[in-house]
């Protein structure tokens, strides 16, 4: 079959897989990409590090006044250091999780590009914290925010797979809030 004028073009099926693999691989290249950065910056190499727990003063460099700064923490957690203590479960969670963003996947609409892009995101974070939790003592986090906010005094250590999961799950839960609302004002309307 020949390619259109304009060049060859890809089938649907193809243009929503690139956005979901497309969206996975930025996020996980640039999360494993900046975390090996800022911790060649800070000169604090996870693979020789004998526990997950620091081990003297945590390395930090000022990025943005004292607001945001770039810290070397190995969390053996999930975000935010949740689960610490369960390392081991967390190695067993974390590709479940990941199987779970395929069903997810599979049943998702043609039409809602938004949330493959998102779960697209979802996965690339998770990837690479699973990378870490398996090549290191914990998943590296790098970024630091203190806004003086009571609860959150530093906010815990992130990094761009956190960044980039947070985000995903609430792009997933603004487009099911949006499609439920939509539903509800389309219901009565067919009766």
């Amino acid at each position: 079959m020949p390619a259109e004028a304009g060049g060859p073009s890809l089938k649907p099926t193809a243009r929503r897989s690139l956005l979901f693999w497309g969206a996975a691989t930025v996020v996980l290249v640039l999360d494993l990409w900046t975390k090996d950065a800022v911790f060649d910056h800070l000169g604090f190499d996870p693979a020789s590090a004998t526990s997950a727990e620091p081990v003297g003063p945590v390395p930090r460099v000022k990025v943005a006044g004292d607001w945001l700064r770039f810290v070397a923490l190995l969390n053996s957690g999930m975000m935010w250091g949740a689960f610490r203590d369960h390392p081991a479960v967390l190695k067993v969670v974390r590709p479940l999780a990941v199987l779970v963003i395929f069903v997810l996947l599979s049943g998702l609409p043609a039409e809602q590009r938004s949330a493959r892009v998102a779960l697209g995101g979802i996965l690339g974070g998770a990837l690479g914290n699973i990378y870490d939790s398996f090549r290191y003592l914990g998943v590296r986090d790098f970024l630091e925010v203190d806004l003086d906010i009571p609860v959150f005094d530093p906010f815990p250590a992130f990094n761009v797979a956190d960044s980039a999961i947070c985000v995903g799950v609430a792009v997933l839960a603004l487009g099911m809030m949006r499609s439920s609302k939509h539903e509800r004002t389309e219901a009565p309307a067919a009766s």
